[in-house]
Protein backbone atom coordinates (compact mmCIF):
# COMPACT_ATOMS: atom_id res chain seq x y z
CA UNK A 1 0.00 0.00 0.00
CA UNK A 2 1.45 3.33 -0.81
CA UNK A 3 2.47 5.65 1.79
CA UNK A 4 0.51 9.38 2.41
CA UNK A 5 2.21 12.08 1.44
CA UNK A 6 1.46 16.00 2.30
CA UNK A 7 1.23 18.73 -0.26
CA UNK A 8 0.81 22.04 0.10
CA UNK A 9 -1.62 24.66 -1.96
CA UNK A 10 -2.12 28.06 -1.96
CA UNK A 11 -5.74 28.97 -1.51
CA UNK A 12 -6.04 32.92 -2.47
CA UNK A 13 -8.39 35.32 -0.07
CA UNK A 14 -10.27 38.84 -0.87
CA UNK A 15 -10.71 39.68 2.46
CA UNK A 16 -12.26 43.25 2.89
CA UNK A 17 -9.84 46.60 3.90
CA UNK A 18 -11.42 46.09 7.46
CA UNK A 19 -10.79 42.91 7.61
CA UNK A 20 -7.61 42.57 6.59
CA UNK A 21 -6.49 44.98 8.92
CA UNK A 22 -7.57 42.39 11.73
CA UNK A 23 -5.51 39.81 9.64
CA UNK A 24 -2.43 41.49 10.19
CA UNK A 25 -3.55 42.43 13.91
CA UNK A 26 -3.88 39.15 14.11
CA UNK A 27 -0.14 37.90 12.71
CA UNK A 28 1.15 40.42 14.77
CA UNK A 29 -0.56 39.34 18.07
CA UNK A 30 0.76 35.96 17.07
CA UNK A 31 4.16 36.85 16.62
CA UNK A 32 4.35 38.41 19.67
CA UNK A 33 3.24 35.84 21.76
CA UNK A 34 5.63 33.76 20.31
CA UNK A 35 8.40 36.28 20.98
CA UNK A 36 7.54 36.43 24.78
CA UNK A 37 7.07 32.44 24.59
CA UNK A 38 10.64 32.03 23.35
CA UNK A 39 12.10 33.52 26.75
CA UNK A 40 10.07 31.12 29.29
CA UNK A 41 10.83 28.43 27.16
CA UNK A 42 14.73 28.88 26.78
CA UNK A 43 15.00 29.80 30.36
CA UNK A 44 13.37 26.72 31.65
CA UNK A 45 14.12 24.26 28.43
CA UNK A 46 16.09 21.53 30.72
CA UNK A 47 12.96 20.72 33.16
CA UNK A 48 10.37 21.02 29.71
CA UNK A 49 12.18 18.67 27.90
CA UNK A 50 12.45 16.23 30.87
CA UNK A 51 8.66 16.58 31.00
CA UNK A 52 5.79 14.05 30.24
CA UNK A 53 4.22 16.60 28.07
CA UNK A 54 5.75 19.57 27.10
CA UNK A 55 2.96 21.25 25.80
CA UNK A 56 1.35 20.82 29.03
CA UNK A 57 4.51 21.91 30.71
CA UNK A 58 4.66 25.38 29.50
CA UNK A 59 0.83 26.01 29.99
CA UNK A 60 1.54 25.26 33.58
CA UNK A 61 3.84 28.03 33.87
CA UNK A 62 1.83 30.52 32.12
CA UNK A 63 -1.83 29.58 31.78
CA UNK A 64 -4.57 29.83 34.68
CA UNK A 65 -6.60 26.78 35.30
CA UNK A 66 -8.82 25.93 37.94
CA UNK A 67 -5.89 23.24 38.83
CA UNK A 68 -3.40 25.82 38.54
CA UNK A 69 -4.57 28.88 39.84
CA UNK A 70 -1.04 30.57 40.27
CA UNK A 71 1.03 30.26 37.30
CA UNK A 72 4.90 31.49 37.31
CA UNK A 73 4.19 34.03 34.70
CA UNK A 74 1.32 36.62 34.85
CA UNK A 75 2.24 38.72 32.23
CA UNK A 76 0.18 36.23 28.97
CA UNK A 77 -2.87 36.15 31.06
CA UNK A 78 -2.41 40.63 31.34
CA UNK A 79 -0.96 41.18 28.10
CA UNK A 80 -2.55 38.51 25.75
CA UNK A 81 -6.18 39.02 26.50
CA UNK A 82 -8.34 35.78 25.27
CA UNK A 83 -5.63 34.01 23.49
CA UNK A 84 -7.25 31.14 22.12
CA UNK A 85 -5.90 27.71 23.47
CA UNK A 86 -5.40 25.93 19.87
CA UNK A 87 -3.45 29.01 18.61
CA UNK A 88 -1.40 29.35 21.72
CA UNK A 89 -0.45 25.35 21.82
CA UNK A 90 0.67 26.17 17.99
CA UNK A 91 3.01 28.91 19.54
CA UNK A 92 4.26 26.42 21.73
CA UNK A 93 5.44 23.83 19.39
CA UNK A 94 6.83 26.74 17.09
CA UNK A 95 8.64 27.67 19.88
CA UNK A 96 9.89 24.32 20.78
CA UNK A 97 11.26 23.88 17.62
CA UNK A 98 12.95 27.14 17.66
CA UNK A 99 14.91 27.14 20.98
CA UNK A 100 15.39 23.46 19.88
CA UNK A 101 16.97 24.41 16.75
CA UNK A 102 19.34 27.21 18.47
CA UNK A 103 20.60 24.71 21.15
CA UNK A 104 21.97 22.32 18.83
CA UNK A 105 23.32 25.00 16.27
CA UNK A 106 25.51 26.29 19.37
CA UNK A 107 26.24 23.04 20.85
CA UNK A 108 27.71 22.12 17.50
CA UNK A 109 29.69 25.69 17.18
CA UNK A 110 30.97 25.21 20.80
CA UNK A 111 32.29 21.54 19.94
CA UNK A 112 34.64 22.97 17.20
CA UNK A 113 31.92 21.91 14.20
CA UNK A 114 32.17 25.35 12.17
CA UNK A 115 32.50 25.93 8.60
CA UNK A 116 35.47 28.76 9.41
CA UNK A 117 37.41 29.04 12.16
CA UNK A 118 36.61 32.42 13.15
CA UNK A 119 32.80 31.77 13.02
CA UNK A 120 30.98 33.66 15.23
CA UNK A 121 28.41 31.46 17.56
CA UNK A 122 24.59 31.61 16.35
CA UNK A 123 22.09 34.07 17.47
CA UNK A 124 18.68 32.99 18.74
CA UNK A 125 16.05 34.79 16.81
CA UNK A 126 13.18 35.75 18.90
CA UNK A 127 11.57 38.09 16.03
CA UNK A 128 11.15 35.43 13.94
CA UNK A 129 8.37 36.14 10.77
CA UNK A 130 6.27 32.95 11.79
CA UNK A 131 2.68 32.65 10.99
CA UNK A 132 -0.25 31.15 12.73
CA UNK A 133 -1.44 27.71 12.56
CA UNK A 134 -5.16 27.85 11.83
CA UNK A 135 -6.60 24.50 13.45
CA UNK A 136 -9.42 23.45 11.49
CA UNK A 137 -13.14 23.96 13.29
CA UNK A 138 -11.23 25.94 16.01
CA UNK A 139 -9.64 28.78 14.14
CA UNK A 140 -10.91 27.98 10.69
CA UNK A 141 -14.09 26.64 9.15
CA UNK A 142 -14.97 26.83 5.50
CA UNK A 143 -18.31 25.85 4.06
CA UNK A 144 -19.53 22.78 1.70
CA UNK A 145 -18.52 24.16 -1.81
CA UNK A 146 -14.56 25.77 -0.37
CA UNK A 147 -15.70 29.30 -1.59
CA UNK A 148 -16.00 30.84 1.87
CA UNK A 149 -13.84 30.61 5.04
CA UNK A 150 -14.41 31.98 8.59
CA UNK A 151 -11.10 32.31 10.76
CA UNK A 152 -10.98 33.87 13.74
CA UNK A 153 -9.07 37.34 14.15
CA UNK A 154 -7.86 39.73 16.43
CA UNK A 155 -9.81 42.68 15.95
CA UNK A 156 -7.62 44.71 18.48
CA UNK A 157 -10.05 43.98 21.66
CA UNK A 158 -11.69 40.53 21.35
CA UNK A 159 -11.03 37.50 18.94
CA UNK A 160 -13.60 37.59 16.48
CA UNK A 161 -14.86 35.56 13.56
CA UNK A 162 -14.34 36.84 10.09
CA UNK A 163 -15.98 36.04 7.00
CA UNK A 164 -13.27 35.44 3.97
CA UNK A 165 -14.44 34.55 0.38
CA UNK A 166 -11.54 32.34 -1.29
CA UNK A 167 -10.98 33.74 -4.56
CA UNK A 168 -8.71 30.32 -6.21
CA UNK A 169 -7.35 27.21 -5.12
CA UNK A 170 -6.41 24.19 -7.18
CA UNK A 171 -7.69 20.74 -7.34
CA UNK A 172 -6.58 18.78 -4.92
CA UNK A 173 -9.18 18.89 -2.86
CA UNK A 174 -11.29 16.78 -4.80
CA UNK A 175 -8.16 13.90 -3.82
CA UNK A 176 -6.69 14.51 -0.30
CA UNK A 177 -8.07 15.10 2.73
CA UNK A 178 -7.51 18.94 3.86
CA UNK A 179 -5.25 19.61 7.43
CA UNK A 180 -4.81 23.05 9.34
CA UNK A 181 -4.05 25.48 6.96
CA UNK A 182 -1.47 28.64 8.05
CA UNK A 183 -2.73 32.10 7.38
CA UNK A 184 -0.09 33.76 5.00
CA UNK A 185 -0.34 37.61 4.72
CA UNK A 186 1.55 41.15 3.94
CA UNK A 187 0.57 44.30 2.74
CA UNK A 188 -0.14 43.31 -0.27
CA UNK A 189 -0.87 39.48 -0.79
CA UNK A 190 -2.95 37.32 1.50
CA UNK A 191 -3.64 33.80 1.39
CA UNK A 192 -4.39 30.04 3.31
CA UNK A 193 -1.16 27.60 2.64
CA UNK A 194 -3.28 24.47 2.89
CA UNK A 195 -1.50 21.23 3.20
CA UNK A 196 -3.05 17.96 2.34
CA UNK A 197 -2.79 14.39 2.72
CA UNK A 198 -2.61 12.53 -0.21
CA UNK A 199 -2.30 8.80 -1.09
CA UNK A 200 -0.85 8.16 -4.75
CA UNK A 201 -2.39 5.14 -6.61
CA UNK A 202 -0.02 2.41 -6.74
CA UNK A 203 2.07 2.47 -9.83
CA UNK A 204 1.36 -0.51 -12.11
CA UNK A 205 5.08 -1.16 -13.12
CA UNK A 206 8.40 -0.39 -11.72
CA UNK A 207 10.29 1.50 -14.64
CA UNK A 208 9.88 5.52 -13.91
CA UNK A 209 10.66 8.04 -15.67
CA UNK A 210 13.36 10.58 -14.06
CA UNK A 211 13.73 14.20 -14.20
CA UNK A 212 16.92 15.78 -13.70
CA UNK A 213 16.71 20.07 -13.62
CA UNK A 214 20.48 21.28 -14.64
CA UNK A 215 21.73 24.26 -15.30
CA UNK A 216 23.49 23.60 -18.59
CA UNK A 217 20.65 21.97 -19.73
CA UNK A 218 17.10 22.63 -18.84
CA UNK A 219 16.07 19.54 -18.35
CA UNK A 220 16.93 15.88 -18.78
CA UNK A 221 14.43 13.29 -18.88
CA UNK A 222 15.43 9.08 -18.50
CA UNK A 223 13.44 6.02 -18.45
CA UNK A 224 14.76 3.88 -15.79
CA UNK A 225 14.37 0.30 -14.71
CA UNK A 226 14.30 -0.71 -10.61
CA UNK A 227 18.76 -2.15 -11.17
CA UNK A 228 19.28 1.40 -12.50
CA UNK A 229 19.41 0.57 -16.53
CA UNK A 230 18.53 3.73 -18.45
CA UNK A 231 16.55 2.87 -21.31
CA UNK A 232 15.84 5.68 -22.91
CA UNK A 233 16.95 10.10 -22.17
CA UNK A 234 15.80 13.06 -23.54
CA UNK A 235 18.08 16.26 -23.35
CA UNK A 236 15.51 19.19 -23.25
CA UNK A 237 17.16 22.76 -24.20
CA UNK A 238 13.79 24.78 -25.29
CA UNK A 239 16.13 28.40 -25.90
CA UNK A 240 18.71 26.44 -27.92
CA UNK A 241 15.78 24.64 -30.31
CA UNK A 242 13.94 27.45 -30.77
CA UNK A 243 16.74 29.58 -32.09
CA UNK A 244 17.43 26.60 -34.64
CA UNK A 245 14.21 26.46 -35.87
CA UNK A 246 14.20 29.91 -36.48
CA UNK A 247 17.42 29.84 -37.85
CA UNK A 248 16.11 27.33 -40.20
CA UNK A 249 12.97 29.35 -40.77
CA UNK A 250 14.74 32.90 -41.24
CA UNK A 251 12.38 34.89 -39.40
CA UNK A 252 12.46 37.07 -36.92
CA UNK A 253 11.51 34.42 -34.30
CA UNK A 254 15.51 34.14 -34.48
CA UNK A 255 15.83 37.79 -32.76
CA UNK A 256 13.59 36.15 -30.00
CA UNK A 257 15.54 32.93 -29.40
CA UNK A 258 18.56 34.85 -29.67
CA UNK A 259 17.64 36.29 -26.50
CA UNK A 260 16.33 33.75 -25.12
CA UNK A 261 19.36 31.37 -25.18
CA UNK A 262 21.44 34.71 -24.27
CA UNK A 263 20.22 34.57 -20.71
CA UNK A 264 20.73 30.92 -20.71
CA UNK A 265 24.12 31.33 -21.29
CA UNK A 266 24.64 34.36 -18.74
CA UNK A 267 23.29 31.39 -16.15
CA UNK A 268 25.78 28.92 -17.53
CA UNK A 269 28.32 31.25 -17.37
CA UNK A 270 27.94 32.23 -13.78
CA UNK A 271 27.50 28.82 -12.49
CA UNK A 272 30.91 27.68 -14.23
CA UNK A 273 32.74 30.63 -12.17
CA UNK A 274 31.01 30.20 -8.57
CA UNK A 275 31.65 27.00 -6.33
CA UNK A 276 28.82 27.02 -4.41
CA UNK A 277 25.49 28.10 -5.60
CA UNK A 278 23.84 30.59 -3.07
CA UNK A 279 20.03 31.12 -2.88
CA UNK A 280 18.89 33.13 -5.66
CA UNK A 281 21.23 32.86 -7.68
CA UNK A 282 21.31 34.26 -11.19
CA UNK A 283 17.51 35.57 -9.93
CA UNK A 284 17.29 38.10 -12.89
CA UNK A 285 18.29 35.74 -15.14
CA UNK A 286 15.71 33.20 -14.56
CA UNK A 287 13.59 35.65 -14.48
CA UNK A 288 14.36 36.77 -18.05
CA UNK A 289 13.91 33.28 -18.89
CA UNK A 290 10.57 32.41 -17.18
CA UNK A 291 9.13 35.61 -18.62
CA UNK A 292 9.83 34.33 -22.15
CA UNK A 293 8.59 30.92 -21.69
CA UNK A 294 11.56 28.97 -21.63
CA UNK A 295 10.38 26.70 -18.88
CA UNK A 296 6.51 26.46 -19.95
CA UNK A 297 8.46 25.01 -23.01
CA UNK A 298 10.23 22.44 -21.34
CA UNK A 299 7.50 21.76 -19.50
CA UNK A 300 5.62 21.11 -22.30
CA UNK A 301 8.30 18.78 -24.14
CA UNK A 302 9.19 16.75 -20.89
CA UNK A 303 4.73 16.14 -20.81
CA UNK A 304 5.24 15.17 -24.58
CA UNK A 305 8.29 12.99 -24.16
CA UNK A 306 6.91 9.09 -25.31
CA UNK A 307 10.43 6.95 -25.82
CA UNK A 308 10.55 4.85 -29.32
CA UNK A 309 9.38 1.51 -28.29
CA UNK A 310 11.33 -0.42 -30.75
CA UNK A 311 14.41 0.91 -28.75
CA UNK A 312 13.68 -1.53 -25.91
CA UNK A 313 16.10 -4.80 -26.49
CA UNK A 314 15.39 -7.89 -23.90
CA UNK A 315 18.92 -7.53 -22.68
CA UNK A 316 17.80 -4.46 -21.37
CA UNK A 317 15.35 -5.81 -19.11
CA UNK A 318 15.95 -5.69 -15.46
CA UNK A 319 16.68 -9.05 -14.27
CA UNK A 320 13.78 -11.59 -13.66
CA UNK A 321 11.92 -10.49 -16.03
CA UNK A 322 10.71 -11.57 -19.30
CA UNK A 323 11.02 -9.45 -22.99
CA UNK A 324 7.12 -9.69 -23.07
CA UNK A 325 6.91 -8.41 -19.83
CA UNK A 326 9.44 -5.35 -20.07
CA UNK A 327 7.39 -4.86 -23.19
CA UNK A 328 4.14 -4.04 -21.47
CA UNK A 329 6.12 -2.20 -19.35
CA UNK A 330 7.07 -0.20 -21.90
CA UNK A 331 3.74 0.19 -23.29
CA UNK A 332 2.63 2.18 -20.08
CA UNK A 333 5.11 4.09 -20.55
CA UNK A 334 2.32 6.40 -22.57
CA UNK A 335 1.56 7.76 -19.99
CA UNK A 336 4.05 9.43 -17.90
Amino acid sequence: MSKAIVRTNKWGLQPSPEVRLHLLATVEEYRAYCKALSYVVMGHWPELVAAKSFCAAVEKLIHRTSKNPNPKYLYFEKRFYKFPSYLRRAAIELVKGQVSSYLTRYREWHSGVRKRRDAKPPAFNVDAECYPALYKGQLVKFDVHLLVAWIKVWNGSDWVWAEIPIASKRHRHLIGSIKSPYLVISQKHCHLAVPFGIVPPKRETDVVCAVDVGINTLATASIVCPDGTVLARKFIHPASDIDEVAAAAGTCVQRNGDRRDKQANIIRQKARKTKTLHRGFARACHQLCRLTKVTKCGGKRLRTFKPAKSRMQPGKCHPGSSPSACHNEWQSLDTV
